[in-house]
Protein backbone atom coordinates (compact mmCIF):
# COMPACT_ATOMS: atom_id res chain seq x y z
CA UNK A 1 0.00 0.00 0.00
CA UNK A 2 1.20 3.49 -0.79
CA UNK A 3 0.13 6.88 0.52
CA UNK A 4 1.46 9.83 -1.46
CA UNK A 5 1.52 13.46 -0.46
CA UNK A 6 -0.33 16.00 -2.62
CA UNK A 7 2.76 18.17 -2.48
CA UNK A 8 6.12 17.05 -3.78
CA UNK A 9 7.80 15.13 -1.01
CA UNK A 10 11.50 14.52 -0.52
CA UNK A 11 10.91 11.91 2.21
CA UNK A 12 9.56 8.35 2.06
CA UNK A 13 8.93 6.05 5.02
CA UNK A 14 8.98 2.32 4.29
CA UNK A 15 6.90 0.73 7.07
CA UNK A 16 7.03 -2.90 8.25
CA UNK A 17 3.94 -4.22 10.04
CA UNK A 18 3.63 -6.33 13.17
CA UNK A 19 2.69 -9.96 13.85
CA UNK A 20 -0.64 -11.09 12.32
CA UNK A 21 -1.14 -7.57 10.93
CA UNK A 22 -0.59 -6.31 7.39
CA UNK A 23 0.18 -3.14 5.42
CA UNK A 24 -3.17 -1.53 6.24
CA UNK A 25 -1.81 -1.07 9.77
CA UNK A 26 -0.31 2.22 8.59
CA UNK A 27 -3.44 3.78 7.11
CA UNK A 28 -4.09 6.11 10.06
CA UNK A 29 -0.48 7.26 10.58
CA UNK A 30 0.01 7.67 6.81
CA UNK A 31 -3.01 9.96 6.56
CA UNK A 32 -1.34 12.23 9.11
CA UNK A 33 2.16 12.07 7.65
CA UNK A 34 1.17 12.87 4.06
CA UNK A 35 -0.28 16.17 5.32
CA UNK A 36 3.31 17.04 6.19
CA UNK A 37 4.73 15.94 2.83
CA UNK A 38 6.02 12.58 4.07
CA UNK A 39 5.05 9.61 1.90
CA UNK A 40 4.55 6.14 3.33
CA UNK A 41 4.85 2.77 1.62
CA UNK A 42 4.21 -0.64 3.15
CA UNK A 43 3.87 -4.21 1.90
CA UNK A 44 2.51 -7.44 3.35
CA UNK A 45 5.26 -9.65 4.71
CA UNK A 46 5.21 -13.26 3.54
CA UNK A 47 2.51 -15.21 5.37
CA UNK A 48 0.40 -12.14 6.18
CA UNK A 49 -2.31 -9.86 4.81
CA UNK A 50 -3.56 -10.34 1.27
CA UNK A 51 -0.79 -12.67 0.16
CA UNK A 52 -1.65 -16.11 -1.22
CA UNK A 53 0.64 -17.70 1.39
CA UNK A 54 -1.25 -16.01 4.25
CA UNK A 55 -1.14 -18.11 7.42
CA UNK A 56 2.17 -19.80 6.62
CA UNK A 57 5.33 -18.97 8.57
CA UNK A 58 8.61 -17.74 7.07
CA UNK A 59 11.95 -17.38 8.84
CA UNK A 60 13.55 -14.07 9.76
CA UNK A 61 16.20 -14.35 7.04
CA UNK A 62 13.53 -14.55 4.32
CA UNK A 63 11.86 -11.38 5.62
CA UNK A 64 15.26 -9.65 5.73
CA UNK A 65 16.00 -10.55 2.10
CA UNK A 66 12.55 -9.38 0.97
CA UNK A 67 12.84 -6.11 2.88
CA UNK A 68 16.31 -5.38 1.55
CA UNK A 69 15.13 -5.96 -2.03
CA UNK A 70 12.10 -3.74 -1.43
CA UNK A 71 14.19 -0.88 0.00
CA UNK A 72 16.64 -1.02 -2.90
CA UNK A 73 13.76 -0.93 -5.39
CA UNK A 74 12.16 2.10 -3.74
CA UNK A 75 15.51 3.89 -3.64
CA UNK A 76 16.17 3.02 -7.29
CA UNK A 77 12.80 4.49 -8.25
CA UNK A 78 13.34 7.55 -6.02
CA UNK A 79 17.10 8.26 -6.12
CA UNK A 80 16.79 11.85 -4.87
CA UNK A 81 14.50 11.17 -1.93
CA UNK A 82 15.36 10.38 1.67
CA UNK A 83 14.29 6.87 2.67
CA UNK A 84 13.45 5.95 6.26
CA UNK A 85 12.76 2.45 7.57
CA UNK A 86 9.96 2.14 10.15
CA UNK A 87 9.20 -1.09 11.98
CA UNK A 88 6.28 -1.62 14.34
CA UNK A 89 6.31 -4.46 16.92
CA UNK A 90 7.51 -7.59 15.04
CA UNK A 91 8.30 -5.24 12.16
CA UNK A 92 10.55 -3.34 14.58
CA UNK A 93 12.42 -6.56 15.37
CA UNK A 94 12.88 -7.24 11.65
CA UNK A 95 14.04 -3.65 11.02
CA UNK A 96 16.55 -3.94 13.90
CA UNK A 97 18.03 -7.14 12.51
CA UNK A 98 18.27 -5.73 8.99
CA UNK A 99 19.92 -2.52 10.16
CA UNK A 100 22.37 -4.37 12.40
CA UNK A 101 23.47 -6.88 9.77
CA UNK A 102 23.78 -4.39 6.89
CA UNK A 103 25.75 -1.14 6.95
CA UNK A 104 25.08 -0.16 3.35
CA UNK A 105 21.28 -0.08 3.05
CA UNK A 106 20.22 3.12 1.22
CA UNK A 107 18.27 4.57 4.15
CA UNK A 108 18.62 7.82 6.08
CA UNK A 109 17.36 6.49 9.39
CA UNK A 110 15.46 3.85 11.35
CA UNK A 111 12.20 4.37 13.27
CA UNK A 112 11.35 1.70 15.86
CA UNK A 113 7.76 1.76 17.14
CA UNK A 114 6.98 -0.53 20.11
CA UNK A 115 9.68 -2.90 18.78
CA UNK A 116 9.40 -6.57 19.78
CA UNK A 117 12.67 -6.61 21.73
CA UNK A 118 12.11 -9.79 23.70
CA UNK A 119 14.34 -12.79 24.48
CA UNK A 120 11.30 -14.97 25.13
CA UNK A 121 13.02 -18.38 25.14
CA UNK A 122 15.64 -17.31 27.68
CA UNK A 123 13.19 -15.63 30.06
CA UNK A 124 10.41 -18.22 29.58
CA UNK A 125 12.40 -21.42 29.03
CA UNK A 126 9.73 -24.00 29.88
CA UNK A 127 6.99 -22.12 27.99
CA UNK A 128 9.21 -22.00 24.91
CA UNK A 129 9.94 -25.75 25.14
CA UNK A 130 6.22 -26.50 25.41
CA UNK A 131 5.47 -24.24 22.46
CA UNK A 132 8.20 -25.85 20.35
CA UNK A 133 6.78 -29.31 21.12
CA UNK A 134 3.25 -28.25 20.18
CA UNK A 135 4.51 -26.67 16.96
CA UNK A 136 6.14 -29.98 15.99
CA UNK A 137 3.11 -32.12 16.90
CA UNK A 138 0.32 -29.77 15.76
CA UNK A 139 2.02 -27.25 13.41
CA UNK A 140 -1.15 -26.18 11.60
CA UNK A 141 -3.52 -26.15 14.57
CA UNK A 142 -4.98 -22.66 14.90
CA UNK A 143 -5.03 -21.06 18.32
CA UNK A 144 -7.27 -18.35 19.70
CA UNK A 145 -6.56 -16.55 22.96
CA UNK A 146 -9.96 -14.89 22.96
CA UNK A 147 -11.55 -15.14 26.37
CA UNK A 148 -8.33 -16.53 27.87
CA UNK A 149 -5.71 -13.88 27.26
CA UNK A 150 -7.11 -10.40 27.79
CA UNK A 151 -4.87 -7.60 26.58
CA UNK A 152 -5.58 -4.15 25.20
CA UNK A 153 -3.42 -3.09 22.26
CA UNK A 154 -4.76 0.45 21.89
CA UNK A 155 -7.13 3.00 23.39
CA UNK A 156 -8.71 3.45 19.95
CA UNK A 157 -11.65 1.11 20.52
CA UNK A 158 -13.29 1.74 17.14
CA UNK A 159 -10.05 0.81 15.37
CA UNK A 160 -9.78 -2.38 17.46
CA UNK A 161 -13.37 -3.34 16.61
CA UNK A 162 -12.64 -2.90 12.90
CA UNK A 163 -9.48 -4.95 13.27
CA UNK A 164 -11.40 -7.80 14.93
CA UNK A 165 -13.62 -7.97 11.83
CA UNK A 166 -10.81 -7.53 9.29
CA UNK A 167 -10.55 -10.67 7.16
CA UNK A 168 -6.90 -9.94 6.35
CA UNK A 169 -5.80 -9.64 9.98
CA UNK A 170 -4.90 -13.11 11.29
CA UNK A 171 -7.18 -13.74 14.27
CA UNK A 172 -6.04 -17.33 14.93
CA UNK A 173 -2.35 -18.06 14.32
CA UNK A 174 -1.01 -21.61 14.16
CA UNK A 175 1.35 -23.21 16.70
CA UNK A 176 4.04 -23.15 14.00
CA UNK A 177 3.53 -19.41 13.60
CA UNK A 178 3.65 -18.77 17.36
CA UNK A 179 6.86 -20.77 17.68
CA UNK A 180 8.18 -18.89 14.66
CA UNK A 181 7.62 -15.44 16.14
CA UNK A 182 9.34 -16.54 19.36
CA UNK A 183 12.34 -17.75 17.35
CA UNK A 184 12.36 -14.52 15.32
CA UNK A 185 12.36 -12.37 18.47
CA UNK A 186 15.09 -14.49 20.08
CA UNK A 187 17.41 -13.90 17.14
CA UNK A 188 16.45 -10.26 16.74
CA UNK A 189 17.15 -9.69 20.44
CA UNK A 190 20.81 -10.56 19.82
CA UNK A 191 20.85 -8.06 16.94
CA UNK A 192 19.21 -5.49 19.23
CA UNK A 193 22.03 -5.76 21.76
CA UNK A 194 24.62 -5.10 19.06
CA UNK A 195 22.70 -2.41 17.18
CA UNK A 196 21.62 -0.32 20.16
CA UNK A 197 25.19 -0.30 21.45
CA UNK A 198 26.37 1.49 18.32
CA UNK A 199 23.65 2.01 15.66
CA UNK A 200 24.68 1.90 12.00
CA UNK A 201 22.05 4.53 11.24
CA UNK A 202 20.39 7.47 12.96
CA UNK A 203 17.59 5.87 14.95
CA UNK A 204 14.58 6.84 17.04
CA UNK A 205 12.72 4.43 19.27
CA UNK A 206 9.17 5.07 20.48
CA UNK A 207 8.21 3.18 23.64
CA UNK A 208 4.63 3.27 25.02
CA UNK A 209 4.37 2.62 28.75
CA UNK A 210 0.94 0.91 28.60
CA UNK A 211 2.22 -1.99 26.49
CA UNK A 212 0.47 -5.29 27.22
CA UNK A 213 1.87 -6.99 24.10
CA UNK A 214 5.66 -6.68 24.49
CA UNK A 215 7.27 -6.65 27.97
CA UNK A 216 9.53 -3.75 28.94
CA UNK A 217 12.19 -5.49 31.06
CA UNK A 218 14.16 -7.04 28.14
CA UNK A 219 14.73 -3.54 26.71
CA UNK A 220 15.60 -2.18 30.16
CA UNK A 221 18.25 -4.88 30.55
CA UNK A 222 19.87 -3.92 27.22
CA UNK A 223 19.87 -0.22 28.07
CA UNK A 224 21.26 -0.85 31.56
CA UNK A 225 24.18 -2.76 30.04
CA UNK A 226 24.74 0.10 27.57
CA UNK A 227 24.79 2.62 30.39
CA UNK A 228 27.68 0.79 32.05
CA UNK A 229 29.80 1.58 29.01
CA UNK A 230 28.51 4.98 27.94
CA UNK A 231 26.10 7.67 29.13
CA UNK A 232 24.88 8.56 25.65
CA UNK A 233 24.45 6.89 22.27
CA UNK A 234 24.72 9.71 19.76
CA UNK A 235 22.78 8.09 16.91
CA UNK A 236 19.95 6.80 19.11
CA UNK A 237 17.05 8.85 20.49
CA UNK A 238 14.43 7.19 22.69
CA UNK A 239 11.01 8.65 23.43
CA UNK A 240 8.74 7.26 26.14
CA UNK A 241 4.97 7.87 26.22
CA UNK A 242 3.12 7.53 29.53
CA UNK A 243 -0.41 7.40 28.14
CA UNK A 244 0.00 5.27 25.03
CA UNK A 245 -0.53 1.61 24.19
CA UNK A 246 1.31 -0.91 21.99
CA UNK A 247 -0.38 0.30 18.79
CA UNK A 248 0.77 3.80 19.62
CA UNK A 249 0.50 5.19 16.06
CA UNK A 250 -3.17 4.18 15.95
CA UNK A 251 -4.04 5.37 19.47
CA UNK A 252 -6.57 8.16 19.88
CA UNK A 253 -3.69 10.28 21.18
CA UNK A 254 -1.20 8.80 18.71
CA UNK A 255 -0.51 12.19 17.14
CA UNK A 256 1.99 12.89 19.93
CA UNK A 257 4.23 10.09 18.60
CA UNK A 258 3.52 10.95 14.96
CA UNK A 259 4.62 14.51 15.65
CA UNK A 260 7.92 13.17 16.97
CA UNK A 261 8.42 11.07 13.83
CA UNK A 262 7.47 13.96 11.57
CA UNK A 263 9.86 16.42 13.24
CA UNK A 264 12.69 13.87 13.23
CA UNK A 265 12.24 13.05 9.53
CA UNK A 266 12.01 16.74 8.60
CA UNK A 267 15.02 17.45 10.85
CA UNK A 268 13.15 19.89 13.05
CA UNK A 269 15.44 19.03 15.93
CA UNK A 270 14.39 22.03 17.98
CA UNK A 271 10.96 20.43 18.46
CA UNK A 272 12.25 17.09 19.73
CA UNK A 273 12.09 16.28 23.44
CA UNK A 274 15.55 14.88 24.04
CA UNK A 275 16.37 12.96 27.23
CA UNK A 276 19.56 11.23 28.28
CA UNK A 277 19.83 7.50 28.91
CA UNK A 278 19.66 7.86 32.70
CA UNK A 279 16.38 9.78 32.51
CA UNK A 280 14.90 7.28 30.07
CA UNK A 281 15.88 4.29 32.21
CA UNK A 282 14.44 5.94 35.29
CA UNK A 283 11.14 6.48 33.51
CA UNK A 284 11.03 2.95 32.12
CA UNK A 285 11.82 1.35 35.49
CA UNK A 286 9.67 3.52 37.74
CA UNK A 287 6.52 3.56 35.62
CA UNK A 288 3.88 0.95 36.26
CA UNK A 289 4.40 -2.33 34.37
CA UNK A 290 1.41 -3.54 32.35
CA UNK A 291 2.67 -6.73 30.67
CA UNK A 292 1.84 -9.94 32.56
CA UNK A 293 5.38 -11.28 32.13
CA UNK A 294 6.95 -8.11 33.52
Amino acid sequence: MSWKSEQNSSNIIIAVHGYNDYSNAFKLPAEYLIKHSIELISFDLRGFGKRSDRGEWFDLEIHLDDLKIFINKIKHDNPNKNIFLLGESMGGAIALSLANRNKDIPINGVILVSPAIWNFSKTNFFKSIALRSLSLIFPNLKVSGKGIIKVQASNNIEMLKELSQDEYFIQKPTFKSLDGIVNLMDRSYIDSIEFLKNPNYDTIMLIPIIDEIVPRKPLIKILENQKKNTTEISKLKIYVYDKNFHMILRDINGVIALDEIKDWVLEKKENLNSQNLSQILKKLKQSRFYHKLD
